[in-house]
């Protein structure tokens, strides 16, 4: 349970992505329907329901020691890519906008150095940088359509996610933590105030998921599939958004080696 939570602290916009080998289609349109103020609230206080709970930290047990020196390698790993590259500074380098959506330097080197290391520890086929601007327009693409439906996550939302993630932070002291802080030459605030951009994103995807659960009518949608499954109509959304978005790379991006995507709607 206790490195599940960690996991859970440490990565949530990677975990909540849910866009992972997504598959193209072109046949599914979404007409969104503005939301009044009563349907927005609803939504956000549904995320913050799922997102937002209350631990019993007296029932969280220790790794064994062979778990935890894996997980402080693991966490000591990643550190050392983030080092001097995910950092503050950084963040206010715009390397790409998705719909108007900032895509900092600090965005891409973590999205980078978490993936390239899972990888690595995995043994698994390293993505390609391609890939991996893919996954940030995503996430941004989610944000902007969450954005326009009203459900951008307001400040109230982002502290009071952030202010749990602190209380869990220092119930917990996990070690790994230390570790991964340690070498990447953060503080835990810093650490949090880097991740808020992160955690806001996967707000706002949770937001927009709860959204197309409560408001979208699916049944034409399950019917243009054999087999009735919504996280496929989930993912073709989410493929349909990023199809149509506006992707423009500035030239901190084109510096960095980053590419305009390939799709119809882009700037250069």
């Amino acid at each position: 349970m206790r490195n599940t939570i960690i996991i859970w602290l440490l990565f949530t916009i990677t975990i909540l992505s849910g866009c992972s080998n997504a598959n193209p289609s072109n046949e599914i349109t979404d007409t969104a329907q503005p939301l009044t103020r009563s349907q927005i609230d609803e939504i956000i206080t549904a995320t913050n329901g799922s997102m937002i709970q209350e631990i019993d930290f007296s029932q969280v047990t220790k790794s064994d020691p062979a778990q935890q020196a894996d997980m402080n390698e693991k966490m000591r790993h990643l550190g050392e890519k983030l080092n001097g590259k995910v950092t503050i500074e950084n963040t206010n380098i715009v390397i790409a906008r998705v719909n108007g959506e900032a895509i900092t330097a600090s965005d891409w080197y973590f999205e980078k150095s978490w993936e390239v290391g899972k990888a690595e520890t995995r043994n698994k086929r390293i993505p390609s940088d391609k890939e991996l601007f893919n996954n940030l327009i995503k996430a941004k693409a989610i944000s902007s359509t969450a954005r326009s439906l009203g459900l951008y996550p307001p400040e109230d939302q982002v502290n009071a996610y952030m202010a749990d993630q602190r209380k869990c932070l220092e119930e917990l002291k996990p070690e790994e933590l230390t570790v991964l802080l340690n070498t990447w030459s953060v503080s835990e605030e810093e650490y949090l105030l880097l991740m808020r951009d992160c955690y806001t994103d996967s707000l706002a995807n949770v937001n927009w998921h709860i959204y197309l659960e409560k408001y979208e009518d699916h049944q034409e949608d399950v019917q243009k599939y054999t087999v009735k499954n919504p996280q496929k109509i989930y993912d073709d959304k989410i493929m349909k958004l990023v199809e149509e978005a506006e992707v423009e790379v500035t030239s901190e991006g084109y510096r960095l080696g980053i590419s305009t995507p390939s799709t119809p709607n882009q700037n250069t």
